[in-house]
């Protein structure tokens, strides 16, 4: 990820110059649309049944950067880290040249992180200021890990330990909000509602989502 932060700071150079001021903060955030996809159960042999679910933790948090410049606008980026976890129970797998399976059933999770990239809009320069934004956010997905067990070719359940790699670098969702900026001393509390929609349905537990975010930045526009 070093270069797309590398890349990053380059693009926000020419803007940081132009700036009035700089603030930066923490925002996070829960889901309000479902943020799981549940594919039903699946049985890796009759005694041993499952679901078969991909989902995101209810949670969303990480640091934030905020640009402002004049004519009441402001270019956000930031770095939201999540939790994606995902269940499956599957029976007989011939795999194209590679080994027979079972059947298998295992629990892993993956640790991933979103790169909100946004251009505000606010519509008044004090106190209750609302606001839209737009941009795009980037997703870069690790790989699962976790345990589960493996049916023998005695059709016997053992114990295995399970890691997929996810075989995408960064995934790119289309996103706009929209919310109110209060000031509170020397803070700005910004509460939003933000769509993105994911071109990708590589790993994505639904492809689109709602999110509710909060964000505290200091020190407050001026």
């Amino acid at each position: 990820m070093w270069y797309f932060r590398t890349a990053l700071l380059f693009a926000l150079l020419p803007l940081i110059a132009r700036a009035q001021s700089i603030s930066v903060g923490v925002t996070g955030g829960i889901p309000i649309s479902p943020h799981s996809n549940d594919n039903g159960n699946g049985c890796a042999i009759p005694a041993l049944c499952g679901p078969n679910r991909l989902s995101a933790r209810p949670y969303a948090v990480g640091p934030t950067v905020a640009v402002h410049l004049p004519w009441r606008i402001s270019v956000e980026a930031g770095m939201l880290y999540e939790r994606f976890h995902q269940d499956a129970a599957h029976g007989l797998v011939a795999g194209h040249g590679g080994p027979i399976s079972f059947g298998q059933y295992f629990s892993v999770s993956a640790n991933g992180w979103l790169f909100p990239l946004q251009v505000e809009y606010d519509f008044k320069r004090r106190g209750l200021s609302p606001f839209i934004d737009a941009g795009a956010t980037l997703r870069h997905l690790g790989s699962f890990d976790g345990r589960g067990a493996e049916i023998d070719f005695s059709l016997q359940p053992e114990a295995a330990s399970f890691h997929f790699e996810t075989g995408r670098d960064l995934d790119v969702a289309e996103t706009a909000g929209a919310g109110v900026r209060l000031r509170a001393g020397a803070l700005n509390v910004s509460p939003e509602i933000r769509f993105m929609h994911w071109t990708s349905k590589d790993y994505q537990p639904v492809q689109n989502r709602l999110m509710l975010l909060l964000g505290i930045t200091f020190p407050a526009r001026r």
